[in-house]
């Protein structure tokens, strides 16, 4: 009986350390864009993780009047590409407890590059974006709601 409760016990912190120790992949997840200022649904972005970081490009702008659009006020080599295909997540790396951070982001719109961090909701189905220059406390956070 008291072999069938240590194994019981190591089994069940086994089973809790391994899960704390495996981070979340958000390799292959596609997630649904709100715009944080007029609710309006905008794109979907598409995240990969390589290296131990995880990128996003757009890839499919909802409104087909700017499906086409080019972003000429993106920066360097992304300016006058086309926003259907646009990285605009680059180098976000694993915190622990479902977070991501130290990573770039570009706003299409803007063309304006912000530092900015991830984070995934407990169930899995939302992700918080916050875009910032210098502290997050001065910034704009999104959220997304996952699609697949």
């Amino acid at each position: 009986m008291k072999r069938t409760i240590s194994s019981l016990v190591v089994l069940s912190a086994g089973a809790l350390l391994s899960t704390s120790v495996f981070a979340v992949s958000l390799n292959g997840t596609q997630w649904q864009t709100i715009d944080d200022k007029t609710g309006e649904k905008k794109a979907v972005i598409q995240l990969t993780e390589s290296g131990g970081k995880v990128s996003g490009k757009i890839i499919k702008v909802l409104n087909k009047e700017k499906a086409d659009a080019l972003c000429t006020k993106c920066p360097g080599s992304l300016k006058n590409k086309p926003v259907e295909g646009l990285q605009i997540l680059s180098g976000l790396k694993a915190d622990g407890n479902n977070q991501w951070s130290d990573g770039k982001l570009v706003d299409p719109e803007s063309g304006k590059t912000y530092s900015g961090k991830l984070t995934l909701s407990d169930n899995g189905q939302s992700l918080k974006l916050r875009g910032f220059v210098g502290t997050p406390v001065f910034g704009r956070s999104q959220t997304w709601q996952r699609i697949k």
